[in-house]
């Protein structure tokens, strides 16, 4: 007897479940880029907040990443970030010597890439965004690398070489 009422609940059940499968919705070729760089300011416990792209998070964890634990960090006073068509966010700031990308994740960042940009520290640094690629520009010697979230690409001039 227990036998013929399970029956209907099991049956219940996978209707359920197969009308759920059916019913994906999906926007397929989003583009999540962001046009231009965000110059965003530390407050003093290292969260920067950019109001124009809905993004807020703390600095620490990347000055720990370049600068290791030490008590004689040099004050990040700009954080640069931009967004790639793909969603990733490309995080550096002056004295990093790394681009952070990171991957959105349910209120997270987590790293998909460290990618050294310099053996020395970087001063004054910007992100533009070129044909769907990121390009880094170092500002005090016109250098400019082209990154995705894979790490360095090959510039231009060295393609028709």
């Amino acid at each position: 007897m227990k036998s013929k009422s399970f029956i209907p609940i099991l049956l219940l059940a996978y209707v359920m479940l197969a009308t759920a499968a059916c019913n994906k919705f999906v926007v397929e070729n989003v583009n999540y880029s962001q046009q231009i760089e965000s110059v965003l300011i530390p407050d003093e416990n290292g969260d920067v907040n950019d109001i124009r792209h809905g993004i807020t998070f703390n600095i620490e964890p990347f000055k720990i990443q370049e600068f290791g634990e030490e008590d004689t960090t040099p004050e990040i006073k700009e954080v640069r970030l931009i967004r790639n068509a793909e969603g990733y966010y490309f995080i550096t700031a002056n004295q990093f010597k790394n681009v952070y990308v990171m991957e959105p994740g349910k209120s997270e960042l987590k790293l998909k890439n460290k990618i050294q940009v310099s053996e020395e520290r970087l001063n004054a640094p910007a992100f533009n965004l070129r044909d769907k690629a990121v390009q880094l520009v170092k500002t005090d010697t016109n250098e400019i690398l082209t990154l995705n979230e894979n790490g360095l690409q090959e510039s231009k001039e060295e393609d028709q070489s």
